[in-house]
Parts: structure tokens; sequence; C-alpha cells
């Protein structure tokens, strides 16, 4: 395996994670603002 090979990896795997996080979190604002709403 070529080091290049393991940093785009790397780098891919920190960016699907942080766009997950982004997502899940985006998810709970909206129900924490659907709650005060109601």
């Amino acid at each position: 395996m070529n080091p290049n090979f393991v940093v785009m990896i790397v780098t891919l795997i920190i960016w699907v994670g942080l766009f997950l996080y982004l997502f899940s979190l985006d998810r709970k604002v909206t129900r924490l603002e659907k709650k005060s709403e109601s």
C-alpha cells in the first residue's frame, strides 16, 4: 500500500464522519424546534 492511498482513505473517513455528525446534529435541532413550537 502506498502512503498516498492511506492518506486518501483517512481523509475520506474523516469527511464521512463529519457529514454524518452534522446530519445527526441537524435532525436533533429540528426535533427540538418542533417540540418547542407545539
